[in-house]
């Protein structure tokens, strides 16, 4: 259901031999912001390219947070080759609050908002990774034409962040080679945000669906 189900009209041409060509030691870049991506900060909304360390980010839950490490890399979502689960995902405009379209890779952890959440969770706020979402509200993998970079901001702790004019994307503590996403904070506590993942990710989306059809066909009745 939430695999490689349908092409974008982005996926239009083969990329050129140039672009074809991987580095011995690249690997697919899964999460992370692509760049254009809009980041509210404390100076307004900046594309992640622009940011940088000591920059301070609008979070969901505990206001302004200072960006301790950028790391940075190539996707590279244009090779032919390029295995269904590393493809991006284009998330049109509104659909998970966005005011722009976005480009998420697949496993970013996005949070989406629903009773669906509440009622399988007890928590209206879910966190899942994007590529749970394909198929819901027209969001679909694509192929690019050329190789898409890469950020990833890191604070002090996880953090929700505003994306492209309110959408809520994670941004981990973690930076490589010093610690895991959702296993521990460096003081040892539990991660403040878990993802749902695999079965528990498809259930809830799919419960989101029909939360959208029963609503149409409510607002359609009362038309």
């Amino acid at each position: 259901m939430f695999g490689l189900s349908k092409t974008s009209r982005r996926e239009l041409e083969s990329c050129s031999p140039i672009e074809e060509s991987l580095p011995a030691d690249s690997d697919y870049r899964l999460s992370g912001f692509t760049a254009g991506t809009r980041i509210a900060t404390a100076q307004g909304w900046r594309t992640v390219e622009a940011i940088t360390v000591g920059d301070e980010l609008l979070t969901f839950d505990n206001g302004a947070q200072k960006v301790v490490a950028v790391t940075r890399g190539a996707h590279f979502a244009c090779s032919d080759t390029l295995p269904a689960f590393a493809t991006p995902i284009d998330v049109p405009r509104g659909t998970i609050g966005n005011d722009d379209p976005m480009v998420l890779l697949p496993e970013q952890p996005v949070l989406v908002e629903s009773d669906a959440a509440e009622a399988m969770t007890g928590d209206p706020f879910a966190l899942v990774p994007a590529k749970a979402l394909v198929g819901f509200r027209g969001i679909e993998r694509f192929r690019s034409l050329r190789p898409v970079e890469v950020i990833t901001l890191h604070l002090e702790n996880d953090e929700l962040v505003f994306a492209d004019g309110g959408g809520l994307l994670l941004v981990p503590s973690a930076i490589p080679g010093a610690s895991a996403l959702d296993l521990i904070e460096a003081a040892g506590r539990p991660a403040p945000y878990k993802v749902a993942r695999g079965p528990l990710a498809e259930a809830l989306v799919a419960a989101m669906s029909k939360e959208d059809a029963r609503s149409y066909r409510n607002a359609t009745v009362a038309a």
